[in-house]
C-alpha cells in the first residue's frame, strides 16, 4: 500500500489479506499518516506491516508504536544489519527499543499485557538486495529473531551494474543463491515485487508472496472496464 487516504486501507483490510504492507520508504507517507492507515486497519483480519524508509531504529520504533505489528527493513547487508533490525524491533534484553507502546497497548489500558508479549508477536523482515547481501546471506540468515526475508531484484539489479535488467541471468543466480540458503536455514522468504502468477515461487517453497498493490489494482481496474467498454461500443 502506497496511497495515503485511509478509505483505501479501510476497503483492503476485511478482503481476506493475510497482510497489508504499507510502505514508507517509496513513497510520501509520514508518520501522522502511518498512524492513520493503522486504525483504519485495526478492526480488519488483515495484519499490518510498514516497510521502514531506512534500519533505523528510532524509525522504526515510532512505526511499531503507531500500531504496526511488523516491519520490512530494506537494505540489509550484513549480519550485524540484520541484527540492529532485530533488536530495533525488541524489547531489552533481547534489544533496545524503547518503552511507549501508545496505540498497541490501547493508550496504557493493557501496557503490561502488550509489554509481555511484544517481542514473540512483533514481525522482523529484511530485505536483501543488495550483493553484498547475497555474499553474507548465510550470516543474516542466522540472526535470532529474524522472521523472514524478501528478496528485492531491481535494487540486486542496481547492486550489481545491471538495472534496469532485474531479469539478467547473474540477477536471477544471486536470487537462486538467497532462496537455497534460505530454505537450507529454515527462513520464510518471498520476493519483493507483486507476483502476477506464484507458481514459479511456491514451487521454490516461498512463503511471503505478495498478490498486488493498490495503486496496481487501481491501474487494471480502469484498464479492464475501458476494454470491455471499447469492446461493447466498437463498430460490428
Amino acid at each position: 500500500m502506497r496511497l495515503s487516504d485511509p478509505t483505501v486501507a479501510e476497503i483492503i483490510g476485511p478482503l481476506g489479506l493475510d497482510w497489508a504492507l504499507v510502505d514508507a520508504e517509496h513513497s510520501a507517507l509520514d508518520l501522522q499518516t502511518l498512524q492513520t492507515l493503522m486504525i483504519a486497519l485495526h478492526d480488519s483480519p488483515t495484519v499490518p506491516l510498514v516497510r521502514v524508509p531506512w534500519n533505523d531504529f528510532v524509525f522504526i520504533k515510532r512505526v511499531l508504536d503507531l500500531g504496526a505489528e511488523g516491519v520490512l527493513v530494506p537494505h540489509v547487508s550484513s549480519a550485524e544489519e540484520s541484527q540492529e533490525a532485530v533488536r530495533a524491533c525488541k524489547y531489552p534484553p533481547k534489544g533496545n527499543r524503547g518503552a511507549g507502546p501508545r496505540r498497541p497497548s490501547g493508550y496504557g489500558v493493557r501496557e503490561q499485557e502488550y509489554l509481555a508479549e511484544a517481542n514473540e508477536r512483533t514481525i522482523v523482515l529484511v530485505m536483501i538486495e543488495t550483493a553484498a547481501g547475497v555474499r553474507n546471506i548465510d550470516g543474516i540468515l542466522a540472526v535470532p529473531g529474524l522472521d523472514g526475508i524478501i528478496v528485492g531484484p531491481v535494487d540486486l539489479a542496481a547492486s550489481m551494474g545491471l538495472l534496469p535488467d532485474f531479469e539478467h541471468a547473474e540477477v536471477r543466480a544471486a536470487i537462486e543463491t538467497v532462496v537455497t540458503r534460505a530454505r537450507a536455514a529454515g527462513v520464510p522468504f518471498g520476493i519483493g515485487r507483486s507476483v502476477e502468477d506464484a507458481t514459479e515461487w511456491l514451487q521454490r517453497g516461498a512463503q511471503i508472496i505478495p498478490v498486488g498493490d493498490d495503486e496496481a489494482f487501481i491501474q487494471r481496474g480502469v484498464q479492464t472496464a475501458l476494454r470491455a467498454f471499447r469492446r461493447a461500443t466498437s463498430p460490428v
